[in-house]
């Protein structure tokens, strides 16, 4: 992934936390990951918020 990628997964995924954008809204844009593997931008926004829930609710 680019930075730029990075940042907006970043970015939507406050938004999706924040319930201002539900994860449909996250666009399903391909994205090429540091493994050479394929996912989207979507998927990427799932994973973050699962990260940072498991983090909050382990503290």
């Amino acid at each position: 992934m680019t930075i730029i990628q990075k940042r907006l997964v970043n970015a939507y995924t406050v938004l999706v936390m924040a319930k201002r954008m539900t994860l449909e809204e996250v666009p399903a844009t391909p994205v090429k990951l540091e493994d050479d593997s394929d996912s989207t931008i979507r998927n990427e926004v799932e994973i973050e918020k699962a990260k940072r829930e498991i983090e909050i609710l382990t503290q």
